[in-house]
Order: C-alpha cells, then structure tokens, then sequence
C-alpha cells in the first residue's frame, strides 16, 4: 500500500487518539481495574489527544502497521500508568496477567480497526473520484435554464409612501 496522504494521516491521528482513552479504560477495567474517575477520564482524553496529534504530525515510515503498532502500545501504557496513579487501582503499578492480555488484545483490535478504516475511506475516496465526472455529465443539462423573469414596474413614484399632498385633504366642497 501507498503511504497515506495528509488526509489520511488527520484521520490515522483522531482515530488513534479517541479509539485509545475508549480502548484503554476498556481493557483496564476488563482486565480487573476499578472504573476510572471523572479526573482520570479527563487527563486520559487530554493525553490521547496530544498522541493523536503526534501520530498525525508524524511522518509516516515505509512500514506504517508497525509504527501505528507501535503508537497504540505506547498509548496503552500512558493511559495504564496514568489511570493507575490518578486512582490509586488496587494492584499498584505492575501488571495482571489478565490486564496484560486485556491491553494486548486492545492494541490488536485496535490496530485492525484503524488499518480497516483507512482502507475503506480510501476506497470511497477512489470510487467517488470516478464516480463524480459520471454524474457530472448525466446532471448538468444546459438546454433546460429557465429563461429570465421579466420585470414588471409600477408608474409612480418609488417612494413607499407618497407625501406630495395631491389627493383630497380637505372636507368635501360645497354644492350651491
């Protein structure tokens, strides 16, 4: 595959940036951690949008799965650390086994999400690219412009009230 183009570093960036606080507090808690606070859902989100925006500010490497791999792992472990001292969980700052896999297994799907949804937005994108020019032709049809309105103008004057004083101002005249 070709390296992805600014578009697609944006959208590499905010998916892993929102896909890793949801899949961090997901697989630490699966994993046997208590549910994180409302201040440690808080710095989670601030952190995972600062790795975001490095992952899409980053230069893409010729081997892009590994270094999304690699992103999403440390992301991973700043958001285990993180949670971990912001609650005070229970096991410390070492890892579970079944925490462990948890992370694990949410760095996988979290990868194969992301890979998945660069290849589909890619493959709208080349399919709109050539579907757009068909349309273009079958849409645009010059002969069928409605000619001009015409313009219709009362005589008068093109004030909104007329204030000349011709008319009737007086009471009526006197028949004699």
């Amino acid at each position: 595959m070709s390296a992805p183009t600014d578009g697609f570093a944006l959208l590499r960036g905010a998916s892993v940036g929102g896909l890793s606080a949801l899949v961090t507090v997901a697989a630490h808690t699966s994993g046997g951690g208590m549910p994180p606070s409302d201040a440690a859902i808080v710095l989670l989100a601030v952190v995972s949008a600062a790795i975001g925006y490095a992952t899409a500010a980053a230069p893409t490497p010729a081997a892009p799965r590994a270094q999304l791999l690699m992103i999403l792992t440390a992301a991973q472990s700043v958001g285990h650390l993180l949670l971990t001292a912001v609650d005070g969980h229970h096991h410390g700052s070492m890892l579970t086994q079944q925490m462990f896999a948890a992370h694990v297994v949410a760095i996988l799907v979290g990868a194969l999400a992301i890979r998945g949804a660069e290849h589909g937005i890619r493959r709208a994108v080349t399919s709109l690219r050539e579907a757009l020019p068909l349309l273009a032709v079958l849409v645009v049809d010059e002969s069928r412009i409605a000619p001009e309105l015409p313009v219709y103008r009362l005589p008068g004057t093109p004030r909104l009230l007329d204030l000349s004083g011709c008319g009737n101002r007086g009471p009526p005249a006197l028949r004699t």
